[in-house]
């Protein structure tokens, strides 16, 4: 313990010199500054040098001004109560008394893979309570010693300080990053010495984050065991690309369609083997690929693994589930769709989502203007794909765009596809929809990806004869019967 207070006090005299050393660097070039013109108007006229000199100093002051920010109404934040999750709050609090925290634990489920702790205090700066944040997919993919791992790390970060030192370091990145924004490009090249401060500061900081995040590794696998904390480490970063892709592009995308779906049966829908939609792929891949840097704040997955098994590489352990923690599978998806809204929305299974919401609201979407499928056949599309970047006056969205031109044609590639749906539902085709899969429609043994029939024409592939096959006919078969359009006026504050 006295070694870990020792190391607190040396982090947090560290972050404190830099953050004196950067504002005495720029007082320090402002009183230089102003010195030259002062000089040149007591002993003799203000020459050129001096002015540009007065001008450099207000540049720098106009750079460094306090950034005070309105405070923003937070969004109440729905608890997750203890009568839903006696079990979990159980196990939270046995971990936080075995470290001898005696504050009042509350947690709150969340929807990204990762989990975090945030103390509230009252006026004087004492700690009333902590707020434990869990992910959903840490519930569903980790055991109970390893979901404890996890919790035990989060604890190790408040019983290390950490969680004081945060505010110090975000408040002097703040404070580097706002300066060589306003002085980038300036004519007096101040930017420069801040920017070399600012990347010293960012290794040094970043050094000290990823020192931090081995201590708490180290302070879990001495609670639950190194197997089991290297488990919960692989897990995560295995699941990670992958949730937050289905976040993203099915789960976040059904909520704002106003459609409650079965969180955990979609992620293993979307987790299943098959051609997806290339967003989806871009998306996985961008999460996959990012690259480490040495600003990094958290250490890579192998320097973790080393640390906690030395002689250890990363591998793929088998995937378990601790929801009995929190009543089952269902009971923690209606504990979570709970917690971040009370806004109605209408339950719907993943078999139905396609045609009761996704149609529905598609068809709703272009009845009554100029692409009302009633208007615009499908048999249009090779011409609407032939002047796919004209189109961006008539599509385009209300308000200044700052969209380049490939992300203008692939806004109005968009639509297209939703067209190209509206136009398929008129005709009889039902959309077959699976969770991070592309978009396919069928009637009777005809099948026809939306996607794939833009490609093609945009490619001069298509011709308006052989779309004209599709249109509804007089015994073509009718569509099914849909629910009436569900509301598509979801927040997005539970992605935050």
């Amino acid at each position: 313990m006295q070694t870990q207070e020792k190391n607190l006090r040396y982090r947090a005299i560290l972050i404190v010199a830099l953050w004196l050393g950067f504002w005495l660097i720029a007082l320090s070039l402002i009183a230089g500054l102003v010195w030259i013109p002062y000089t040149q108007i007591h002993f003799r006229s203000l020459n050129f040098s001096g002015a540009l000199a007065a001008i450099a100093a207000l540049s720098l002051a106009y750079a460094l001004r306090p950034r005070w920010q309105k405070k923003q109404h937070a969004n109440q934040v729905h608890l997750l109560q203890r009568d839903q999750a006696p079990a979990l709050y159980a196990l939270l609090e046995n971990i936080a008394a075995s470290l001898e925290i005696k504050a009042k634990v509350n947690i709150q489920l969340i929807a990204a893979a990762s989990a975090y702790i945030s103390p509230e205090r009252n006026w004087l700066g004492q700690i009333r309570s902590l707020e434990v944040g869990l992910g959903l997919p840490l519930l569903s993919t980790l055991s109970e010693r390893e979901l404890s791992t996890v919790i035990a790390h989060e604890f190790g970060h408040f019983v290390g300080g950490d969680l004081s030192l945060g505010p110090w370091i975000y408040r002097t990145r703040a404070s580097i990053a706002n300066t060589v924004y306003d002085l980038d490009d300036s004519i007096f090249f101040l930017d420069l010495l801040f920017l070399s401060y600012g990347k010293w500061f960012l290794r040094i900081s970043a050094s000290i984050s990823r020192s931090q995040e081995f201590a708490a590794d180290a302070l879990a696998a001495q609670k639950f065991g190194s197997a089991a904390s290297r488990a919960a480490l692989e897990k995560v970063h295995l699941i990670d690309p992958m949730w937050s892709a289905y976040l993203d592009h099915e789960l976040g995308a059904a909520l704002q369609r106003g459609a409650k779906v079965p969180i955990f049966d979609g992620f293993r829908r979307f987790c299943k083997p098959g051609i997806r939609r290339a967003e989806v792929i871009k998306s996985i891949q961008r999460s996959e690929n990012t690259t480490k840097t040495e600003f990094d704040t958290h250490p890579t997955l192998a320097e973790r693994i080393q640390a906690i098994c030395p002689g250890s590489e990363p591998g793929m352990p088998p995937l378990a589930e601790c929801l009995h923690l929190t009543g089952g599978e269902a009971a923690t998806e209606q504990a979570w769709y709970q917690s971040w809204s009370q806004q109605e929305i209408k339950e719907v299974s993943w078999e139905r989502y396609g045609v009761d919401v996704v149609q529905n609201q598609n068809s709703v979407r272009f009845s009554g203007s100029w692409m009302d499928p009633l208007k615009l056949s499908l048999s249009n599309l090779p011409d609407l794909a032939g002047r796919i970047d004209s189109l961006w006056e008539q599509l385009r969205p209300e308000g200044v765009s700052f969209l380049s031109p490939m992300g203008k044609r692939h806004y109005i590639s968009s639509i297209l596809v939703d067209w190209i749906c509206a136009c398929l539902t008129h005709y009889g085709f039902q959309l077959d929809y699976v969770p991070g899969k592309d978009l396919i429609l069928r009637r009777d043994e005809t099948t026809i990806s939306p996607r794939e029939l833009l490609e093609q024409a945009i490619e001069s592939k298509l011709s308006a004869e052989y779309l004209q096959q599709f249109e509804l006919t007089q015994d073509a078969p009718a569509q099914e019967p849909a629910s009436p359009p569900i509301s598509s006026t979801m927040n997005k504050e539970m992605f935050a």
